[in-house]
């Protein structure tokens, strides 16, 4: 499965696994809009290694961002809800951390960044 390949199965990987409490997910930051009480998701690019002379094998980082200016106090409390479900269902999460966000012209929100083990791909 080539990098494309995996980054669109990740999205829809993550669809599936955050269901009603995703607002949006996109490769795309000037996408990333998360409503009050949901997250959004921001795939970055990912880290790419070539071991020896196997495939690629990318290493993907998720921003996971939630809340809007107006109700930050509980934005961190929606992103754990997030991670656990993300956990329970299964993605190889391998940490994350206490990160921000900024949305152009509204301000900082609360964010965590994501960073996955290998994806299985087979």
């Amino acid at each position: 499965m080539n990098i494309q390949e995996q980054r669109a199965a990740l999205m829809d990987t993550l669809v599936d696994m955050l269901d009603g409490l995703v607002s949006s997910i996109s490769i795309d930051a000037q996408l990333v809009r998360p409503a009050a009480g949901k997250v959004a998701v921001f795939i970055e690019p990912p880290a790419v290694e070539w071991p020896s002379w196997g495939p690629p094998e990318p290493v993907w980082t998720l921003d996971v961002i939630a809340g809007t200016p107006a109700t930050q106090p509980s934005a961190v409390d929606d992103i754990l809800t997030a991670l656990d479900r993300l956990a329970e269902r299964g993605l190889n999460l391998h940490k994350a951390t206490p990160a921000t966000w900024n949305l152009a012209g509204a301000g900082t929100l609360a964010a965590y960044q994501v960073t996955l083990n290998a994806l299985e791909t087979e």
